[in-house]
């Protein structure tokens, strides 16, 4: 079993994977977890987690995974390219440089290369080429949020604007719920989300869809200004509440309040606010908790 971002795992889901690895009848099951070690401090939920799971004797490992080499970059540039290591070499040097041997950023770093025409393939020669000069001289960020943006930016306007939603609303958002909030038909936020899809910031899932990468999701909620965040909040969780038939209320409950709550310094509703109360204290809203929103 692997879980990833075990860093955002609520309290219930970390006690259940402490207690499936150090219960004694639980046999033949290896879990393979992923973190991000900046994100957790020793407090962290998680490293009390960890902690308890070593003092009871459990089987457990530590990887740490570092950035790619160089030669570990090298290689698929050239195998992208089609070329002998030597002939790639340069570029990659540059890829490595800009990415610090992150893969994912690697590969988007090229890909944005590719579509802005400076990486290109020459059909006469029958090969693969780039002027490194320009490439440099274009000013690429070594953040891969800042180059998912740029990325994104080239979406239609309509496109950005439900990702922007979905990013507000996590990282895995249902199909429904992107319907109650644009008053739209399954079938035109597909069309709307598909050059997003067809170019991988997104998956399409079995009603619902999904960000590529929490790096694509964080980039996508980057387009909304940090001052008007708050207001986009409280837009969703109004439309959810609003449009949410009365007996299924209890269902989404949990991603109204996270979101009422993110936009809850503008209301200034007497109304309203005692509304959002009664909201917070519904037995669903305590206990859940919300996925991962960024906050940049």
């Amino acid at each position: 079993m692997f879980l990833d971002d075990l860093q955002w795992l609520d309290a219930a889901t970390l006690e259940l994977m402490e207690h499936l690895i150090t219960d004694p009848d639980m046999r033949h099951l290896m879990l393979v977890g992923a973190y991000r070690d900046n994100e957790v401090s020793p407090a962290h939920p998680l490293m009390r987690t960890l902690g308890a799971i070593r003092k009871s004797g459990a089987r457990m490992q530590d990887i740490l995974l570092a950035p790619l080499r160089l030669e570990d970059v090298g290689q698929p540039v050239a195998d992208a390219l089609h070329c002998a290591r030597d002939a790639a070499q340069p570029l990659a040097l540059l890829v490595h440089e800009k990415t610090g041997g992150n893969p994912f950023f690697s590969i988007q770093f090229v890909t944005a290369l590719a579509e802005e025409g400076l990486l290109a393939f020459d059909p006469d020669a029958a090969a693969w080429t780039w002027d490194l000069d320009k490439i440099r001289a274009k000013g690429y960020t070594e953040n891969v949020v800042d180059l998912m943006v740029g990325k994104l930016k080239r979406l239609p306007d309509a496109t950005q604007n439900v990702l922007r939603q979905l990013a507000s609303l996590g990282n895995v958002v249902q199909i429904a719920t992107l319907t109650l909030i644009h008053g739209q038909s399954e079938e035109e936020i597909h069309k709307t989300l598909r050059e997003a899809a067809r170019t991988g910031l997104i998956h399409r899932l079995e009603g619902a869809y999904a960000f590529l990468h929490d790096r694509v999701q964080e980039a996508a909620y980057a387009l909304i200004p940090e001052g008007e965040r708050a207001a986009a909040h409280l837009r969703i969780g109004r439309a959810l509440a609003s449009r949410t038939a009365p007996d299924e209320i209890e269902e989404k409950i949990f991603e109204i309040v996270n979101q009422f709550d993110r936009g809850a310094a503008l209301i200034d509703s007497r109304e309203e606010r005692e509304r959002v109360a009664e909201l917070n204290l519904m037995p669903a809203s305590e206990q859940k908790l919300p996925q991962r929103t960024p906050r940049l």
